[in-house]
């Protein structure tokens, strides 16, 4: 997987906007309070999927698509028409933890489209989080209290559950404007497609976010630490599902689902909204 180095310069980037726009918070601002409210995690998608597929209804079981025939075909072809389907989407949902490096582990749960139009979470491990939306050149962002005290300071805390907005051609907000680059996270499937057949080896059909899959393992081979598992769907589209791969101790994971899926946009409360262009950015000055 590759793109580490960008992603973490993309987020710190973005973290230091928040901090300078803010000016490190004020203590005599009142907190809000505000209930999570960001896409449901992974986890809480695989379980419904899951309820779906039980209840048996026609409209939500992956199944209606058909056998898409994929598993007929050498597992490196399979490889290729799954990241011609993926790369064919409009939009996709990403969820998974990406292995940063010195910069920490990346957690991202995404609705993202093409046109750079996205809403949900992201974090790095011990920094914090912060939900993010993005509608055009307009951009809001609610940091975490974790974030908050991170960067921020104990005295920062208070900034919980407020987004800040402007567009990306604020000098503070651009990099924010950049985690919703989907091909910037499509670049973690660089090589993919160039996989040779005697690289990877067909595994077992199971299920993956409610929807069938085909398994593809890559082969063990001597002086190569890595480990790479693919999960390509066999009913409709053959999307390519799940990646999974460790190397030299470090391990990344990403799904992707709900191609296609329209990235809509619900503009938060304007009591809960701090514009860029209001904050002067010296201390004390929210």
């Amino acid at each position: 997987m590759s793109g580490r180095g960008t992603r973490t310069a993309v987020w710190a980037a973005a973290l230091a906007s928040a901090v300078v726009l803010t000016g490190c918070g004020s203590a005599d601002r009142d907190r809000p309070f505000l209930p999570a409210d960001g896409l449901p995690t992974a986890a809480e998608q695989d379980d419904a999927a899951d309820e779906a597929a039980a209840e048996g209804d026609p409209a939500e079981d992956p199944a209606a698509g058909g056998d898409n025939g994929i598993t007929a075909l050498p597992p490196e072809e399979i490889v290729v028409r799954a990241m011609e389907a993926v790369n064919g989407a409009d939009s996709m949902r990403l969820s998974g933890t990406l292995d940063e490096g010195a910069g920490g582990t990346m957690d991202i749960d995404m609705l993202m489209d093409t046109r750079g139009d996205c809403t949900g979470t992201m974090g790095v491990t011990g920094q914090g989080s912060f939900e993010l939306l993005k509608r055009g050149e307009e951009v809001w962002y609610k940091p975490d209290a974790a974030f908050w005290e991170h960067f921020a300071g104990p005295e920062a805390v208070h900034m919980e559950g407020m987004y800040l907005h402007g567009t990306i051609d604020h000098p503070s907000l651009a990099a924010v404007g950049e985690l919703c680059a989907l091909q910037d996270f499509l670049g973690t499937f660089d090589g993919v497609e160039t996989i040779r057949a005697d690289e990877i080896a067909l595994g077992e059909p199971t299920i993956h976010l409610g929807v069938p899959v085909i398994t593809l393992e890559e082969v063990p081979r001597r002086g190569v630490s890595r480990a790479t598992t693919l999960l390509v769907a066999t009913e409709g589209e053959p999307y390519l599902m799940h990646m999974a791969q460790t190397e030299n101790g470090k391990a990344n994971e990403l799904s992707l689902s709900d191609f296609d899926t329209p990235v809509e946009i619900v503009e938060p409360p304007s009591r809960l909204v701090l514009e860029a262009d209001e904050l002067a950015g010296g201390p004390g000055s929210v």
